[in-house]
């Protein structure tokens, strides 16, 4: 890495994102910080495929490339030959990928990663040390999101639920890290038992989930699990009161965007994945074995999220929106 950088040369920048959706999530806040520093550069971001509709047409980012680690040699060398023909001024590589390297980029940010920060979000913002200052706890000026996608979620939401509305993701990216059915549900019967108005988000593949929880619950709820795309839940996430999710998509969205969120965890680490501040809340249950980050339970059963109790769930809400004004939790 040169020195010294002429900034003034930084025109083409390429970000190497990571590949599902809550991790590239997790590095929105790169891109954000890179558009404010250099307005006037064109910024293109490689991710997984699962991912690009979170940059497509976005202000933000001006080209995404698709990038399937699993695809060919044939097809990952004519991807390696696209890049290098753009000759990039700056690459941001935020997988330690040999990319960089392959496509001859004038500028990169270090190959090595600083150890003493836990916090994923952070760990990605001090690759941009070199250029410029970052405060690791920098907002999200990402726009995941156009006018017309909120206004596209928010038609399919009840006219009476868009006041104090609370948004609940059941998913996640492994039934690893999902919270129980029953304990949703709880929580789910206790907001309506105060006439609250609640709103299911999630992908496709979670369907069954909202589908179980319109059975398991008191009263009806919206369930738009499956209905949404990435970027209308986007859009409807950035008018809750609430959102209440486990270590997922749903859950790095509702932090960037900066909406009360109560966070779910079991085996993930909350002080890599999560955010702190007034508006957040994380709960887990504190066992010899958690976190332990693994793939698989190695116990016969998965005490970290299904001993975890819906009263909990209920108390960090209740905590929380002690310090938000506009929501009346108690009636």
């Amino acid at each position: 890495m040169p020195t010294e950088i002429d900034l003034t040369q930084v025109q083409k920048i390429l970000v190497i994102s990571t590949t599902n959706i809550g991790d590239t999530i997790l590095t929105t806040p790169v891109i954000s910080s890179l558009r404010e520093r250099f307005p006037s550069s064109h910024i293109s971001v490689v991710v997984g495929p699962a991912a690009c509709s979170l940059f497509k047409g976005s202000r933000t980012v001006n080209e995404v490339f698709a990038y399937d680690k699993k695809s060919s040699w044939l097809k990952q060398f004519q991807f390696i030959v696209m890049l290098r023909s753009r000759k990039f001024d700056l690459v941001i590589d935020l997988r330690n990928t040999a990319i960089p390297l392959l496509i001859n980029s004038r500028y990169r940010n270090s190959i090595f990663v600083d150890r003493s920060r836990i916090s994923m979000r952070e760990k990605h913002l001090m690759q941009l040390d070199f250029l410029f200052p970052i405060n690791g706890r920098c907002e999200n000026r990402f726009n995941f999101f156009t006018q017309e996608e909120q206004a596209c979620a928010l038609e399919k939401v009840p006219a009476s639920s868009e006041d104090n509305l609370i948004v609940i993701a059941p998913g996640a990216g492994s039934d690893l890290k999902r919270w129980t059915l029953s304990g949703f549900a709880e929580v789910i019967n206790c907001f309506l038992k105060k006439d609250k108005r609640i709103v299911l988000v999630g992908w496709e593949r979670e369907s069954n989930l909202g589908l179980e929880l319109e059975r398991a619950v008191s009263r009806p709820i919206t369930n738009l699990i499956g209905v949404l795309s990435l970027r209308e839940s986007a859009g409807l996430i950035a008018r809750a009161s609430l959102v209440i999710a486990n270590d997922s998509a749903v859950m790095h969205l509702s932090h960037e965007l900066n909406r009360p969120t109560v966070s779910i965890f079991g085996p993930t680490n909350e002080k890599k994945y999560a955010q702190t501040g007034s508006n957040r809340r994380q709960v887990r249950l504190h066992l010899d074995c958690t976190p332990c980050e693994a793939a698989q339970c190695r116990l016969s059963r998965r005490a970290c999220l299904d001993d975890l109790p819906a009263t909990s769930v209920i108390r960090a809400c209740e905590e929380l929106f002690n310090h938000v004004s506009d929501f009346s939790f108690k009636r």
